[in-house]
């Protein structure tokens, strides 16, 4: 997924998206896409590094895409949002009309998908676990290390967090339809209370913005 489309989610809130992700200190999340089929040399299947704290700030770095001439920085501090190719050091800045200011990092950003699942955001997994799927649904085994996997089902869709017992953050998140696995993650790495750089959640230096403004919230 292409930083153009993450940033719908990390922006302004969907009216579908009725939670309030709020993490209390810096959370540093690496995730990796495992769908099945997905190839693993493509850019599609590099990891993705995520930075989120409190309900405004949020940091979303992806690997370059050489064929694509992309290396996408998405930066946000409400009301202010960053959107930088690294590649040819261009960007928008973008100013949130409001009022409201929530930062929205969905696992699982698709037009598609239910808004109960859209709840699902890296940074609070544990939140909707306890609100949603606190009981285990079942076991499994993944490259020889148990995991406990939860699951929410609603209607034709379902998604599941897989942790393991003794940890209290994601190792897999699925999204399925129709009985269908169609969009798998995995955590790289889950840190939590990490000193954040001074510049973290600032315009990115040496990038030539396009200025922008977005509609107000409805």
């Amino acid at each position: 997924m292409k930083i153009l489309a993450i940033i719908l989610a990390l922006g302004t809130a969907s009216p579908a998206i009725a939670a309030t992700c709020a993490p209390a200190k810096l959370v540093h999340i690496v995730t990796t896409e495992t769908t099945p089929g997905i190839d693993p040399a493509s850019f599609d299947a590099l990891p993705k590094s995520l930075y989120r704290q409190g309900a405004t700030r949020s940091r979303l770095e992806e690997q370059q895409d050489d064929k694509n001439k992309i290396q996408g920085l998405a930066v946000i501090d409400e009301p202010n949002i960053w959107m930088a190719n690294l590649y040819d050091r261009t960007g928008r800045h973008i100013v949130d009309p409001g009022p409201v200011f929530n930062t929205h990092a969905v696992v699982f950003a698709d037009d598609r998908i239910s808004p109960k699942i859209l709840d699902l955001e890296f940074g609070c997994e544990a939140e909707f676990i306890a609100a949603n799927a606190p009981k285990v649904d079942r076991t499994e085994t993944i490259d020889g290390v148990s995991l406990n996997v939860h699951r929410l089902s609603d209607g034709k869709e379902a998604v599941e967090i897989l942790e393991k017992p003794d940890a209290a953050t994601p190792s897999f998140a699925r999204y399925y339809r129709d009985g269908k696995l169609v969009w798998a993650i995995r955590y790289d790495l889950y840190e939590i209370g990490a000193q954040p750089d001074a510049d973290m959640f600032t315009a990115p230096k040496g990038v030539k913005y396009v200025e922008t403004t977005l509609q107000p919230d409805k």
